[in-house]
């Protein structure tokens, strides 16, 4: 079995760390993106099946490609939503 010690951090130059960190900036900012993206997705996905009723989900879901017990999920979180409302007003 051979060991070795620790392999020694070379340094970056500032053109690398620059590169680097511009990238990862970039990267981080298309993560946010896509997570709001996601979230206007599901709202529309369950506010769309809800509008339909029964059919629905089973419609939306082969739209994008969900199954259709996540859109029926999404569905019932917007009905719950909409609801909220009207119990808050009361």
């Amino acid at each position: 079995m051979t060991t070795s010690g620790p392999v020694p951090r070379v340094g970056l130059t500032a053109p690398e760390t620059r590169e680097l960190d511009r990238l990862t900036q970039q990267v981080e900012a298309c993560a946010a993106a896509l997570e709001q993206a996601r979230a206007a997705l599901g709202e529309a996905a369950g506010r769309i099946a809800a509008g339909h009723g029964r059919g629905g989900p089973a419609a939306v879901a082969a739209r994008v490609g969900w199954s259709r017990q996540h859109v029926s999920t999404l569905t019932a979180a917007h009905r719950r939503q909409q609801q909220q409302p009207e119990q808050d007003a009361a």
